[in-house]
C-alpha cells in the first residue's frame, strides 16, 4: 500500500451518531435541568488523557526518523492549542509511515452509561463512534490509486473534483477560500475539506495528460496480466488434473480479456490522437484496466458522470518524502454545518477559523518569519470566548411542573407549548440538540404555539410519569406546510412502547416488549382522481411474545387513507385511546380505525385483536418521518393524556 494516498472510502467509516453529555452536576433546588444527554453538544469536554490510541509510533534511534516524530508532536501540540472538542472526546494517534508522516485526530461520542465511563464517571470513547480529520506531511487526502500505472515505485491517483461526494447542500459553502487563515494556500473540496501547504504553493503533483495515461495502461498491461495470474494460482493451487485444467481455463480467459483491453488502449490512442497533450480526466474514481473494455470512452463527460483529473507524484519527490523535510503539509476534516450539531460543527469551525495555517507554513517553509515566535491559535480571542459560552451555558433550566390540565378531572398529562419561548427549546421535552432539531414556533394560520419537529430525531414529554394509565388516551393536533408539491407532505410517527427510553432517550424496539406505531401521513389532493393517493393513516401493533403470527411474519395492522390531512386541509385532530386492551383511532373525533379489524400480515384475522392484558406503556415518542423534510415542515400542539 503506497502510504502517501488517504483514500476516504476505505480509511474512514464516517458515524453520525451523536452521543450524550458532560458529567455535571448543579444543585438548583428551584428547578429540573435538561438531562445530561441533552447538554452533550453544548458541553466542553476536551482530550482524552488516555494514550490508547497513540500506539502506532515505533521506537527509534535514527537521528531521521526521531525528527519525523518530533514533528507529529508539534502537530499535536498546535491542534490542541486550536481545537479544544465539545460535544465529543478527542483523541491523538501520531504515525509515521515511510513516506508519509502526521496525526489522526478523532472526536468520539460518550455517554454516562457505565459501559462508556471509567472507575471515577469519566468518561472514555464510545467504540467505532468517531469522526476523524488530520494534519500530515505528504499525504494526499481522498485520493484514489491507478492501480494499472503504479508500478516500479511510480505514485499515480485519481483526485475527485472540487464538489464531488459533499454532503454541502450548498457547494459554495464549500469554498474554503473565504476563511482569512486559509485563503492564500491550495484548496480541495471534494469528500473532505482540504488545505495543501506547500514551498511557494507550487503543487508538488503534476497533472497527467490523456498521452500518458494511455500509453502508461499499454505498457504495463502484461504486468496487470501476470498479476491476475497470480491470483488465479494461489487460489488454484493443486497438481491434480481438475485443478490444473480450471486453472488453464482461468488462464485463457484472461488472455482473451487483456487481448481486448489492448484493443482498447489503442482504439482511445488512435480516437485521441490529436488530444494527447490535454489534461487525462477520467469518470471512475477507481480506474481499472478493465475499463478499457467496450465502447465506454474512459475520459467521457456528461452531467450525470463527471470526470476527475488524473496526477502523479514525481519520482524524485518521493525519494524527498523519505526525509524529514516536509515536501507538502495537508490538513483535512469533513464539512460541517452547525445542524450537524455542536460536536462536528466546532471540530470543522476549529479546522478553517483557528488552526494557525500561516503560520505552520512559515515554520517550515519560510522558518525566518516566526523564529522565536510561539504557535497562537488564529483567532484565538474568538476560540476562547466562544468556549466560555459552552462553559456558562449548560446551566439550563426547564420548567419542573408538568403542564397537567385543571379543567378535567381525570387528565393526566397535557402541554400546549404555551410555557414555551417562541424559537426555544420545548419545556419539558427530551429532544437530541443537534441537527434541524425540534424548536417551538408559531403558525399563521393556527393559534397557539406550536412543536415544530426536527427531521428522524423523536421527542418525548422527559417528566411524564411512568406507566401510562392501563386505559388511556393520547391526543394531539397536528400541521403540516400546505404548499407541498410532492405526493406527500408532513408525517409523524407516534410510537407507544411498554420499555422506557434509553439513558440517552432513545427508544428500545426489541426486547420482551408490546409497541404500537402509527404513522400520519399528509396527501396531495391532487392525487384523490388518480389512484395515487398518499395521504394514510398506518397502524401496527406488536407485541413480544406475540399471538399474532401468520407464515413466521409477527403483529396485526391497519391502513387508512387520510383524505382529512392534505396540502389543502393542513390540520387535523389526532387521538389514540386504549380500553380494555382494545386500540380505537379517532381523527377529527371521528372513529377510524378499531384493532378489532386489524390484520394478520398475511391478511388473515387477528389473534389478540389489541393490545395484551395487562398491558402498561414507558414511553411515548413524536417522530418526524417527513419524505421531504428538508423543504416540508411537520408540526404538534395540544398534546393531552387523559384517564378512561
Amino acid at each position: 500500500m503506497n502510504l502517501l494516498f488517504l483514500s476516504y472510502k476505505i480509511y474512514i467509516t464516517k458515524l453520525f451518531v451523536i452521543a450524550t453529555a458532560l458529567l455535571f452536576t448543579f444543585a438548583l433546588p428551584a428547578f429540573a435541568q435538561l438531562t445530561h444527554e441533552q447538554r452533550i453538544q453544548d458541553s466542553v469536554i476536551g482530550w482524552w488523557d488516555n494514550n490508547k490510541f497513540d500506539n502506532a509510533l515505533k521506537p527509534t534511534t535514527d537521528p531521521l526518523q526521531k525528527k519525523r516524530v518530533d514533528i507529529t508532536t508539534l502537530f499535536t501540540d498546535w491542534v490542541k492549542k486550536s481545537y479544544t472538542p465539545v460535544g465529543g472526546l478527542g483523541t491523538v494517534t501520531r504515525i509515521n509511515n515511510s513516506t508519509s508522516f502526521g496525526v489522526k485526530f478523532l472526536v468520539w461520542n460518550v455517554s454516562h452509561d457505565k459501559e462508556w465511563t471509567d472507575t471515577k464517571g469519566r468518561f472514555k470513547p464510545i467504540a467505532e463512534e468517531n469522526t476523524p480529520f488530520g494534519l500530515w506531511c505528504n499525504l494526499i487526502p481522498a485520493c484514489y490509486k491507478v492501480p494499472f500505472l503504479n508500478y516500479d515505485g511510480a505514485n499515480y491517483f485519481v483526485w475527485p473534483t472540487d464538489g464531488y461526494g459533499s454532503t454541502a447542500e450548498n457547494k459554495a459553502d464549500l469554498d474554503l477560500k473565504k476563511f482569512n487563515n486559509i485563503s492564500k494556500f491550495y484548496t480541495r473540496n471534494n469528500e473532505s475539506q482540504i488545505v495543501i501547504l506547500a514551498p511557494g504553493n507550487k503543487m508538488p503533483f503534476v497533472e497527467v495528460t490523456i498521452g500518458e495515461y494511455l500509453n502508461g495502461a499499454l505498457a504495463n498491461i502484461d504486468k496487470e496480466l501476470q498479476k491476475k495470474k497470480n491470483d488465479i494460482l494461489d487460489a488454484n493451487r493443486g497438481t491434480d488434473a481438475s485443478t490444473v485444467k480450471r486453472r488453464e481455463d482461468f488462464y485463457a480467459y484472461q488472455d482473451a480479456a487483456f487481448d481486448r483491453f489492448r484493443k482498447g488502449i489503442r482504439k482511445w490512442l488512435d480516437l485521441y490522437k490529436n488530444r494527447l497533450n490535454e489534461p487525462a480526466l477520467v469518470n471512475h474514481l477507481q480506474p481499472t484496466i478493465n475499463d478499457f473494455y467496450g465502447d465506454i470512452d474512459p475520459f467521457r463527460k456528461s452531467i450525470s458522470d463527471p470526470v476527475h483529473p488524473v496526477y502523479k507524484i514525481p519520482k524524485d519527490v518521493i525519494e524527498k518524502c523519505k526525509t524529514d523535510k516536509p515536501q507538502w503539509i495537508a490538513a483535512y476534516c469533513y464539512y460541517e454545518n452547525k445542524e450537524r450539531g455542536n460536536q462536528l460543527y466546532e471540530m470543522y469551525r476549529s479546522f478553517t477559523e483557528h488552526i494557525n495555517y500561516e503560520y505552520i507554513y512559515n515554520y517550515f517553509f519560510e522558518p525566518e518569519k516566526v523564529k522565536g515566535k510561539p504557535y497562537t491559535a488564529a483567532n484565538e480571542a474568538q476560540l476562547k470566548a466562544r468556549l466560555e459560552e459552552y462553559h456558562t451555558k449548560n446551566v439550563v433550566s426547564i420548567n419542573p411542573t408538568i403542564s397537567v390540565s385543571t379543567t378535567n378531572s381525570g387528565a393526566f398529562f397535557s402541554d400546549d407549548f404555551s410555557s414555551s419561548k417562541e424559537g426555544g427549546d420545548p419545556a419539558n421535552w427530551f429532544f437530541k440538540r443537534y441537527g434541524k432539531h425540534a424548536v417551538i414556533t408559531t403558525i399563521k394560520t393556527q393559534p397557539g404555539k406550536w412543536l415544530q419537529l426536527g427531521y428522524g430525531t423523536a421527542v418525548h414529554p422527559s417528566l411524564l410519569k411512568k406507566p401510562l394509565p392501563q386505559n388511556f388516551t393520547v391526543s394531539f393536533d397536528m400541521a403540516t406546510d400546505g404548499d407541498f408539491e410532492s405526493r406527500t407532505g408532513g408525517a409523524i410517527r407516534l410510537s407507544l412502547n411498554t420499555s422506557a427510553p434509553t439513558a440517552d432517550g432513545t427508544e428500545i424496539t426489541g426486547g420482551n416488549a408490546c409497541r404500537i406505531n402509527m404513522d400520519i401521513i399528509a396527501g396531495n389532493e391532487r392525487d384523490y382522481t388518480n389512484n395515487n393517493y398518499m395521504g394514510a393513516l398506518n397502524i401496527t401493533i406488536n407485541a413480544n411474545p406475540d399471538e399474532n403470527k401468520q407464515n413466521y411474519s409477527e403483529g396485526i395492522s391497519y391502513a387508512y387513507p387520510l383524505v382529512e390531512f392534505t396540502n389543502k386541509k393542513t390540520t387535523v385532530h389526532v387521538a389514540v385511546t386504549i380500553k380494555n386492551n382494545a386500540v380505537t383511532v379517532f381523527i377529527n373525533d371521528k372513529p377510524v380505525a378499531v384493532s378489532t379489524a386489524f390484520k394478520l400480515a398475511y391478511g388473515g384475522k387477528c389473534i389478540n385483536c389489541g393490545v395484551p392484558s395487562g398491558t402498561k406503556f414507558n414511553s411515548i415518542f413524536w417522530n418526524n418521518t417527513t419524505n421531504d423534510a428538508d423543504h416540508v415542515k411537520v408540526y404538534m400542539s395540544n398534546v393531552k393524556i387523559t384517564k378512561e
